[in-house]
């Protein structure tokens, strides 16, 4: 599609995505918690410091990621580049975080 002849939902509605990962990355950065229910158990996951700022790093750069996808020539490569590098590395420092049982859950 031409750029002059967008449709609707890409114009209006496509930078709602990266704009509502980024607003929810940086609650949970500036809280420094976050509660997750899952399913219909009585029971709650609740990530502390550092790890929900992590968590919330993470968003932010999920966002950048989406951004990417918006974008054209070279931001789209400066975007991709730094939104899949930051989620990847909060992947991997979370992910070992967990693995050596240093994560902080309430």
């Amino acid at each position: 599609m031409s750029e002059g002849r967008r449709s609707f939902v890409v114009r209006y509605l496509g930078p709602l995505l990266p704009l509502g990962l980024a607003a929810c990355g940086l609650w949970v950065l500036f809280s420094g918690q976050y509660t997750y229910r899952p399913g219909r158990g009585n029971w709650t996951v609740t990530l502390l410091a550092p790890d929900a700022q992590l968590m919330g790093l993470f968003m932010i750069f999920l966002a950048v990621l989406a951004t990417a996808f918006g974008v054209s020539g070279r931001k789209e490569w400066g975007c991709f580049r730094i939104g899949l590098g930051g989620a990847v590395l909060c992947l991997v420092v979370e992910g070992a975080r967990q693995l050596m049982r240093i994560a902080v859950h309430a």
